[in-house]
């Protein structure tokens, strides 16, 4: 269960066209994706053995509203000023891919989860970072919470997900915990490969 939640969220599990919701709310913005994903998830959830399903609600509802390049760069860390625009557009994708193999490995374990939104609260002008939290729903089970963190690009107006805390552990701490020795250790290149080669789950 935490599997899917971290897989699905993480990115995200949530990020947006500028045209359609660079002017609202990060609360609202959030509410958006969790339903649609969700609600896509319900209607497919006796085709997700298919990968092709899988992947088109991950590329459809979940990947276009994560800031990928931001959370790339906060796992890389102080070491970010050492590397070069193409070490950082290569790690950018393969963390990209990373986080794909992740939430496709959690959708799969989706068996009717349900998801209540998070509250809509006003945000002032000087707030460029904002938590949502949510609460997931499985009969019989306990209701785990989770907060999703939404970061607001000031050059786009875009607000996106870009982290994901469950049990008070942030997902990109433990990444830049994990990957971290490697780059300060062996290079940028070699944290690359370590992306490439971690399976989802683990």
């Amino acid at each position: 269960m935490k599997k899917f939640i971290a897989g699905l969220m993480v990115a995200a599990a949530a990020l947006f066209s500028a045209a359609s919701f660079a002017a609202e709310n990060p609360y609202e913005v959030a509410n958006s994706v969790a339903a649609k994903t969700f609600g896509d998830l319900k209607a497919s959830k006796d085709k997700l053995s298919d990968p092709s399903v899988v992947n088109g609600i991950i590329q459809n509802d979940l990947m276009p509203y994560v800031d990928v390049r931001y959370a790339a760069y906060k796992v890389i860390g102080p070491s970010l000023k050492e590397t070069t625009k193409e070490e950082r557009d290569q790690f950018t994708a393969a963390f990209g891919d990373y986080l794909m193999r992740s939430m496709s490995n959690a959708i799969g374990k989706y068996t009717n989860q349900e998801l209540e939104n998070s509250p809509v609260s006003q945000v002032s002008d000087s707030d460029n970072i904002v938590p949502v939290k949510y609460t997931v729903k499985t009969p019989g089970q306990a209701d785990i919470s989770f907060i999703i963190k939404m970061r607001l690009n000031r050059k786009t107006g875009e607000w996106k997900a870009f982290d994901l805390i469950a049990e008070n552990v942030s997902i990109l701490d433990s990444k830049q915990a994990e990957l971290s020795p490697i780059i300060k250790s062996k290079g940028i290149k070699a944290a690359i490969t370590a992306l490439e080669q971690n399976k989802a789950g683990k």
